[in-house]
């Protein structure tokens, strides 16, 4: 069956991807030229000089990675305890993947160990010792963790794009408009941050917002979303995590029984050890 606004998605996907790749890849210079924006005059970034971005920087990174965690836990948790969440084990192993395969593979395990850019505060033009590597170039100037791609960026979008896919059934017209708003202005920021502290280039950060883009709409297609998030309602999820709690504290009683119960053996032995029969 045909969606038309899951086209409209793909194709706006497609058009930013291939205006990011002319811009970037014939003129890479413009990378440089949008960095230098946010320095000042010796050539340092402004908002790396200044405290409340790095912390907010740092809120924002930690905050993304404990909800990420969470979510990959609680559906890896749900198929192993073989529990059947009302709000539809798909869904959750939907937003699983979606940070597991972008964010995780193909941004930090793949990318960013190997593509060897330098970050921005590492050049040269920004008062570093490393070479400028152009976004699809494979360069030797980082051997670890580099610049391309943004790992913030796309942990940060894939979350509000597996979100925004999962909820919109169940938005209202309202809803739905401040929901992009609220996801998109948190992608903005994330990205803002990364270029503004020097941490990376704008390619870089738009780069890994349209990889967590592709992947979700491949994962929304693969796994059949269209249908199973009607299931992802907020009294499902509630009822979730009713559930969870018992589960967890059914766990914690049988784990404390067999503690007791290791113990008591323990005391037994010490017992005959030191008070023979």
């Amino acid at each position: 069956m045909t969606d038309p606004l899951f086209t409209r998605l793909h194709t706006l996907t497609l058009t930013c991807a291939v205006v990011v790749l002319v811009v970037f890849a014939a003129v890479p210079e413009v990378d440089i030229a949008l960095s230098a924006l946010l320095t000042d005059r010796a050539g340092g970034f402004i908002a790396a000089q200044m405290g409340w971005p790095q912390v907010l920087n740092a809120v924002l990174r930690r905050s993304f990675e404990l909800v990420a965690l969470g979510l990959v836990v609680l559906a890896f948790g749900a198929a192993l305890l073989r529990v059947r969440p009302a709000s539809g084990l798909r869904c959750w192993a939907f937003l699983a993947a979606a940070i597991l395969i972008g964010p995780g593979l193909i941004v930090n395990l793949i990318l960013k160990e190997h593509s060897g850019r330098a970050r921005p505060m590492h050049i040269e033009a920004f008062g570093g010792d490393h070479l400028f590597s152009p976004m699809l170039r494979v360069a030797d100037q980082c051997l670890t963790n580099c610049s391309f791609t943004s790992g913030e960026a796309a942990l940060t979008s894939a979350m509000v794009f597996a979100a925004l896919a999962l909820g919109w059934p169940h938005f209202g017209p309202r809803g739905r408009r401040n929901a992009v708003l609220v996801g998109v202005g948190l992608t903005a920021l994330v990205m803002f941050l990364r270029v503004a502290l020097g941490r990376h280039f704008v390619s870089d950060v738009l780069a890994s917002t349209l990889i967590s883009a592709f992947v979700c709409l491949a994962l929304y297609r693969l796994m059949g979303m269209a249908q199973a998030r009607h299931s992802f309602t907020a009294g499902a999820i509630a009822q979730d995590f009713v559930t969870l709690r018992q589960v967890l504290a059914r766990g914690a009683s049988r784990g404390a029984d067999r503690a007791a119960l290791v113990l008591r053996n323990l005391w037994g032995q010490v017992e005959l050890v030191l008070w023979p029969r």
